[in-house]
């Protein structure tokens, strides 16, 4: 069976050497400065169906956010540049063992962020996806 979008993204992320496979859907286990970080939380959906005047079409468009997380505002520029690129090269092939073939990618500005509570550094990245 194929994968989905998400399991594919998510496969793709974790070759991400210094995320060290700390991949989540919409939230991450409890995380401080001194453990758990870095890390990429994402939120997507199943997307809206492409649709042509003939109808419903099989593509989809999906929109979702990045969220990368770390401890040290330095590893923050060096990891969201891994993963820009690594987002980036989804563009006009399949990502992940089995997943869609992805058409077009597109990202936002991204957004860095200070979380005082847990003392962890944060850069929010909208995107668009067409498969």
């Amino acid at each position: 069976m194929a994968q989905d979008f998400e399991e594919a993204m998510t496969e793709e992320f974790e070759t991400i050497t210094a995320l060290g496979g700390r991949v989540y859907p919409v939230f991450a286990p409890e995380a401080n400065a001194g453990q758990g970080v870095p890390y990429l939380i994402y939120t997507s959906s199943a997307g809206v169906r492409t649709k042509t005047q003939d109808g419903y079409q099989t593509g989809r468009e999906v929109r979702g956010e990045l969220n990368v997380i770390t401890a040290r505002y330095a590893d923050l520029k060096t990891l969201v540049n891994a993963v820009i690129e690594k987002f980036i090269s989804f563009a006009q092939r399949s990502i992940g063992t089995d997943g869609p073939y992805i058409q077009e990618v597109t990202y936002e500005q991204p957004v860095e962020l200070y979380e005082p509570e847990p003392k962890l550094h944060r850069c929010v990245i909208e995107f668009e996806v067409y498969y």
